[in-house]
């Protein structure tokens, strides 16, 4: 009955495009998504693909990636939390953060083509972009590296065929300061060449205090740099080298302290008990970040379809140093610094064949190699210090290939898979100290070597009821490998451990309806995951340490709607819904750190396990228990987002209104424990800004405005080891006036 009259609805005449019943231009704007690695209309895709135009972008006052936070139905994008200028991505439940280079990202971010193998280098200034698209669920076949749940594809801009200058200056809350600015060359050398330069400074003050040293939190200074050269010297010949230069410094993060009843905790000043923008460092935490890279991306016109290589490299250098007890005594107490460098090269060539045919297909082979060293030193305590000198090699291949096979006009099969495999050798070596003097006992050094191998394949039937409305089914896998742990202080902690899986259900429908000024999709998912790789606690050489496993199988399903109205050229509507199950189906781990005489503990699932340093018992035991109970991490029941945007034209320029409302329901931020202060309340967000822009569109000013309500929202929460929990908040109400020049 409901397949019935889904099917009415879809065939249903009204989606049809006629002349009438709309105002000239009023149409939905179309998006033209890569995701399928062809250009092609989002509408066409049978994935759901959340797509952020750089209009968009800029109509919603984002700065980074994080602010588009809420805007797509089962996406959350914050920071991190403990570690400054880490991201948190979490696509249907499924959430990726662990700043360490080991911890491979769940979901995987391709700048230009490019995989970006470390999570310190995707906290991302979105300036001179083209596009953001998030594709969710696992893309296994075309973008298959470490792609579990999802996507983050950016196009940045390039170079245009006329000559350009843009400058943006904005001023706001906190300190804010920034400007942006691009130069576009325009077409020369008889057309062949084009050439871009874009700059980026930002500094911004913190919006939190440390009352120990005086000195602002939260704060953040950026320069970055990129530059393109478009060359085309023929039609059928094309070729676009970008590169970038970024340097970043953050001071923070500003720790809420949650009291555990500890002696330590008392000795906190009282103000920072009560004042989320008060905090008590004995320092002041930061993370320096500097890195470089580029892609050349060269497409070639064949007779038979396109063939494109993209060659990209990355390098990264990130200095971070933080306290990770979140108190005051002793000092040092958990003080960590992290100094890391890696360097990342990758190629994909791949054949493109023309559409208008039977079958169309995509096939292509990928390398991507990195290595990397970190060295951590920890002052656990007055008198010990453990030092971790780490390396690793990962190399990386892959071949790949998607046929679509059009049966009739109405009805398209897609088949396809990715062979992907995956070498890592790790080095390591700890030392500890105890007043100054070499700890044999609790030291050790070690080579590891694996390596892993999956297929994913993907398969899908797409049926288009009529030009306006499709809808599509869906069964794909995704992989990521396995890997050791950087954290790991004693051999049994180091690893391996095993790649996860994910077998992937999505059903879809994609409609633009009443002339195109109403576009409606919806998607139900399924997504069962398995050896899922996640953190506990472990004892390692001096303290209990965070380290991965494969721990558990979840499972999480969910509906999301999405609606778009634009019935004039002046007014757009944006409405989006989700609906998240998210839940362990199998999870028996010691999950609390806390080690035992081995005796039974209730909803035991296992025998207790001895703990070992470096391979001689302690005395202690693990004890097992059923941890089916605890929620997943930032995966939230509900969202929703509704955002408008109105332009009154008058003989001065355009008006511009936009204002968004982003609401998201209670969840959990750590999903190691149900403690209530893990959890990221409920909240309704609303932003909204002014603009006006000049008739002839060479200056604009816009007046904006975050967090309108002035809500106190945490992005994420964490404790280590035995210490009090530890929050971290969102910025509160900020203001700005941004300035726009163009010629």
């Amino acid at each position: 009955m409901l397949g019935s009259a889904l099917a009415a609805v879809l065939a249903t005449p009204a989606f049809a495009q006629t002349a009438s019943g709309a105002d000239d231009g009023a149409a939905v704007q179309e998006v033209i998504v890569t995701a399928q690695r062809r250009s092609e209309s989002v509408q066409d895709v049978p994935i759901a693909v959340a797509a952020f135009t750089a209009s968009a972008v800029e109509a919603a006052g984002v700065s980074n990636i994080t602010g588009l936070n809420g805007l797509a139905p089962n996406v959350v994008l914050q920071t991190e939390g403990l570690v400054a200028n880490v991201p948190m991505v979490s696509i249907r439940g499924m959430s990726s953060s662990d700043p360490d280079p080991n911890a491979d990202p769940k979901i995987s971010t391709i700048i230009d083509g490019v995989y970006v193998p470390f999570v310190s280098s995707t906290m991302l200034d979105l300036f001179d972009i083209d596009q953001v698209e998030v594709l969710k669920g696992p893309q296994g076949v075309l973008f298959g590296k470490n792609n579990l749940a999802g996507t983050i594809n950016i196009t940045t801009a390039r170079p245009t065929d006329d000559f350009g200058v843009e400058a943006r200056a904005t001023v706001g809350s906190n300190g804010l300061r920034q400007f942006r600015g691009k130069v576009n060359t325009g077409r020369f050398a008889d057309g062949m060449l084009a050439a871009k330069l874009a700059i980026n400074a930002r500094t911004y003050d913190g919006y939190s205090t440390n009352v120990i040293t005086g000195a602002d939190l939260n704060t953040d200074d950026v320069q970055s740099y990129r530059g393109a050269i478009d060359f085309r010297p023929s039609d059928a010949v094309s070729s676009v080298l970008v590169v970038d230069w970024l340097k970043e410094k953050t001071n923070g993060p500003a720790p809420h302290v949650i009291d555990n009843g500890s002696a330590a905790y008392k000795l906190l000043p009282d103000i920072v008990k009560t004042d989320i923008r008060k905090a008590a460092v004995p320092f002041n935490p930061f993370a320096a970040t500097r890195s470089y890279g580029g892609s050349w991306t060269t497409s070639v016109d064949a007779a038979g379809g396109q063939i494109t290589a993209v060659l990209g490299y990355r390098h990264v250098n990130y200095l971070t140093r933080g306290d990770f007890d979140g108190l005051i005594t002793p000092v040092p107490g958990l003080d960590v610094t992290r100094d890391f460098s890696g360097h990342s090269k990758s190629a994909e060539v791949r054949f493109v064949s023309p559409s208008g045919h039977m079958i169309d297909y995509v096939i292509g082979v990928y390398l991507q190699s990195d290595d990397w060293s970190q060295d951590n030193t920890v002052l656990s305590t007055p008198t010990v210090t453990s030092l971790a000198f780490l390396k690793q090699s990962t190399d990386s291949y892959a071949a790949f290939a998607l046929a679509n096979i059009h049966l009739s006009d109405a009805l398209t099969v897609s088949a396809g898979g990715r062979y992907s495999k995956d070498k890592k050798n790790y080095d390591i070596n700890t030392r500890v100290t105890s007043n100054g003097v070499f700890v044999a006992a609790s030291s050790f050094q070690g080579a590891f070597k694996k390596d892993w191998s999956e297929f994913t394949p993907r398969l899908t039937a797409q049926y288009r009821f009529s030009p306006e409305a499709m809808a599509y089914a869906t069964f794909s896998k995704g992989y990521k490998a396995g890997g050791y742990n950087s954290r790991g202080t004693v051999p049994e902690n180091v690893g391996p451990y095993d790649p996860e899986t994910v077998t992937a259900y999505e059903v879809g429908a994609k409609t633009d309806m009443f002339d195109r000024t109403l576009r409606f999709n919806a998607a139900i998912f399924l997504n069962r995951f398995h050896d899922l790789q996640s953190a506990v606690t472990r004892q390692g050489a001096v303290r209990a340490e965070n380290v991965t496993v494969n721990i558990a199988a979840a499972e999480t399903y969910g509906l999301e709607l999405e609606a778009t109205y634009r019935p004039t050229r002046a007014f757009t509507l944006t409405a989006n819904f989700a609906r998240l199950y998210a839940k362990y189906t199998d999870f028996c781990a010691d999950t609390d750190g806390v080690f035992t005489n081995g005796a039974a503990e209730p909803r035991q699932c296992g025998n207790a396990v001895p703990v070992l340093l470096n391979g001689n018992p302690t005395g202690t035991f693990a004890v097992p228990v059923d941890s089916t109970n605890l929620d997943l991490s930032n995966a939230p029941k509900y969202s929703a987002s509704l955002s408008g945007d109105y332009k009154i034209d008058a003989p001065f320029g355009t008006v511009g209104l936009h204002g968004d409302a982003r609401y998201t329901s209670r969840y959990n931020t750590w999903g190691r424990n149900n403690d209530p202060a893990y959890y990221r309340a409920r909240v309704l967000l609303l932003n909204g800004n002014v603009s006006l822009t000049s008739p002839d569109e060479r200056w604009a000013v816009s007046v904006y405005g975050r967090n309108l309500t002035n809500q106190k929202v945490i992005s994420g929460a964490i404790s280590a080891g035995a210490t009090p929990i530890q929050q971290f908040y969102q910025a509160p109400r900020e203001f700005g006036v941004d300035f726009t020049v163009r010629y």
